[in-house]
């Protein structure tokens, strides 16, 4: 049987620990807010409008109000996986929802662009790598990642997951 000990001044304790342990459990709060099991029960279709866009997931149609067609098919898709499937060197039962950047980015040229293109083709740019189309990226991250791996040490990922996709 396990005990706890609770006291005011946890930090006698664990000194070295305490501020370690402290985010940990306000990273797992925040994770499990964002969890697909931590919903708010949605009321009517405006409501599923709304939660939809702010997550700014995929749509049926792929058009939103601001810019159409601008970033179609760029959108941010998740997948639910076990740290360790990161393949990062982690060994841990812990799990995360993985957001990532899919589609295409249908932009028009620009004179960068054409710049880019003729200065490559004239052998101008002859070692360097140069992409003139634009891509399908993440332009904003979600809070980090803390958790614990299969031999109880503390890690933490930054800009692990999209939290907003862009054509870029």
């Amino acid at each position: 049987m396990i005990y706890f000990l609770f006291t005011d001044n946890m930090e006698d304790i664990y000194p070295e620990q305490f501020e370690d342990v402290v985010e940990f459990i306000q990273a797992t709060i925040k994770r499990l807010k964002r969890s697909p099991d931590w919903t708010i029960p949605i009321r009517g279709k405006r409501d599923k409008i709304r939660q939809r866009a702010a997550a700014n997931t995929d749509t049926t149609n792929g058009k939103s109000r601001r810019g159409r067609g601008k970033n179609r098919g760029c959108v941010l898709k998740d997948i639910h996986l076990n740290v360790t499937d990161l393949d990062l060197g982690y060994q841990t039962k812990e799990e995360l929802i993985f957001r990532y950047c899919s589609g295409s980015c249908n932009a028009p040229e620009t004179t960068y662009d054409l710049i880019l293109k003729n200065l490559t083709k004239n052998k101008k740019l002859v070692k360097e790598k140069v992409r003139t189309q634009v891509c399908c990226r993440p332009i904003a991250f979600d809070d980090d990642l803390a958790f614990l791996d299969d031999n109880l040490v503390y890690h933490t990922l930054k800009k692990h997951s999209a939290k907003k996709c862009g054509c870029i």
